[in-house]
């Protein structure tokens, strides 16, 4: 109930507070570039928005609908599909018809699908590892939608390969070349004498999205070995058998959800992917969580409420609790 009650009077200065004083110092609300909500609104479970989006941000989506609702979460062990760490909610406190409500407005149906339901209107905000993809944006403007983005989150795009692998550091150079083909064993890279096995991730996937735009940038690669699973957790199961093998993924998704002992990150250029390289800048390949509503979305909306209190930072302790850095300008 308290998060419920600060988020109205934040909302109300939002609508009532004009900026009549064009000196006023800029606040990160005014500098968002988006139009404030027209209406504020106490989040029920029956009035929340339907919230959807990648595999990597779904313990924020829950730690976030959990805390706007006044549901008791917490971090657990999911032993029951993925051996993987999950936020889940206690639903001890509600009753079973809240229950499968609450069920169907939390989804996660992985980023590409997220997308295009966004612009389906098959939900009603998403929370997503990257923005929108090419293949994304072709169909939107097919469509006629546009989306509202902004960054809520910093993450990090990291080389992960077998605990076994000796190699620890590859350099931004080096990792080009063996996704290139260019480079095919590991002695070239000071690792054992064995050949290299770049595996890939399914098209249009948010990993698959940032390996081809961020970092080969432009080069076409090779048809590597797609991983069948179409799942995140698809490349830490495919290099637990495979000593040779390397993949990518969020520094997120490795470090909070996955938190493996047989799979290990390789620094880039030296510089190792944690939360002060990735806050401060000096790994490589830094990326943003965002969060994104169809841009003809009712303003008086929860859905909207939630999209305007995230993009300006009045969500940034949720945020912060769930292991994410918070975005900063």
């Amino acid at each position: 109930m308290k998060h419920i009650f600060s988020f109205l009077l934040l909302l109300l200065c939002f609508v009532s507070c004009g900026s009549s004083d064009d000196n006023a110092e800029k606040t990160k609300e005014d500098t968002a570039g988006l139009e404030k909500p027209t209406a504020t609104t106490a989040f029920t479970i029956e009035n929340a928005p339907v919230i959807d989006g990648s595999d990597s941000t779904e313990p924020l989506r829950t730690l976030l609908m959990c805390r706007l609702l006044g549901i008791d979460c917490e971090w657990m062990k999911d032993d029951t599909y993925t051996l993987t760490w999950r936020v889940f909610a206690d639903y001890r406190s509600l009753s079973v018809e809240n229950r499968n409500l609450l069920n169907k407005k939390l989804l996660n149906w992985n980023t590409h699908q997220s997308f295009v339901d966004c612009i389906d209107g098959k939900n009603d905000i998403i929370i997503t590892a990257r923005g929108i993809s090419r293949d994304e944006s072709v169909y939107a403007k097919e469509k006629g939608v546009e989306l509202l983005s902004r960054p809520i989150a910093k993450d990090a795009f990291v080389f992960i390969v077998n605990a076994g692998n000796p190699v620890k550091n590859l350099t931004v150079e080096q990792v080009k070349k063996i996704y290139m083909g260019e480079i095919t064993n590991w002695k070239e890279v000071g690792g054992n004498d064995a050949p290299i096995v770049p595996y890939v991730r399914n098209a249009n996937s948010g990993s698959q999205e940032k390996m081809e735009t961020v970092v080969m940038a432009g080069l076409t690669m090779p048809e590597w070995k797609e991983l069948t699973l179409f799942t995140m957790i698809s490349p830490y199961i495919q290099l637990d058998s495979d000593v040779n093998g390397i993949c990518y993924t969020p520094y997120y998704y490795f470090s909070s959800i996955v938190r493996p002992e047989q799979i290990k990150m390789v620094s880039l250029d030296g510089i190792m992917p944690a939360k002060e390289t990735i806050k401060n800048g000096t790994y490589p390949y830094i990326t943003e969580v965002m969060t994104s509503v169809r841009a003809d979305i009712d303003k008086s909306s929860t859905a909207y409420q939630l999209f305007y209190g995230l993009s300006t930072g009045y969500y940034n302790n949720i945020i912060d609790e769930s292991g994410y850095i918070v975005y900063s300008k």
